[in-house]
């Protein structure tokens, strides 16, 4: 684990919002705590996610906090996924994390509210992401780790191009690692 990113225009690319032809990917604020909440709490979004729930607001503040943090210090990037028409209500979140040495490598994560599944949302937010990647961060590969009976992520990933690697989870046995690699060259 890296102390800090460099990344090309460090200022620019840790604060920059993403813009799609329907999404706004920004930092997340105390606003979204609510929806973020519940997106770390629900057990249908979270069935095949190993990771301590929230129980209170205040963590998810903390939560919030420490995403800013790590965007400052260029350890990770997390996003929340607005639409265009309601830039200020959070729908999903995605994130860059997990970066590699070599800062070539990183790993991506997502969730996004059940009433926005379905409709193409997280496949755009997700090209966004790796088009950042590429093009900001001149990442050369993103990886995905995701539950083997998760087939909304498989089929997600898939769709975008990711692969599945013959890598292992060593923390959670039941997960698969998907990649999509050689961004430099595509």
């Amino acid at each position: 684990m890296l102390s800090s990113i460099m990344f090309k225009n460090q200022d620019e690319s840790i604060n920059k919002d993403l813009e799609t032809k329907r999404l706004i990917l920004r930092a997340p604020n105390v606003g979204d705590r609510e929806k973020i909440f519940f997106m770390r709490t629900d057990v249908r979004l979270n069935q095949y996610i190993k990771r301590s729930p929230p129980t209170t607001l205040q963590e998810v503040e903390a939560f919030i906090k420490d995403r800013l943090k790590d965007r400052k210090e260029g350890n990770a990037i997390y996003w929340v996924i607005a639409l265009k028409d309601a830039p200020e209500q959070c729908i999903g979140a995605i994130s860059l994390w997990q970066f590699s040495e070599d800062r070539k490598t990183a790993e991506v994560g997502y969730d996004l509210l059940p009433v926005y599944q379905g409709k193409s949302i997280m496949s755009e937010a997700l090209q966004a992401v790796v088009g950042f990647g590429k093009q900001d961060l001149a990442l050369d590969r993103i990886e995905a780790y995701t539950h083997k009976e998760n087939k909304s992520s498989i089929r997600l990933l898939q769709r975008n191009q990711f692969f599945l690697t013959d890598q292992s989870d060593s923390a959670v046995t039941t997960n698969r690692v998907y990649a999509i690699e050689n961004l430099i060259t595509r």
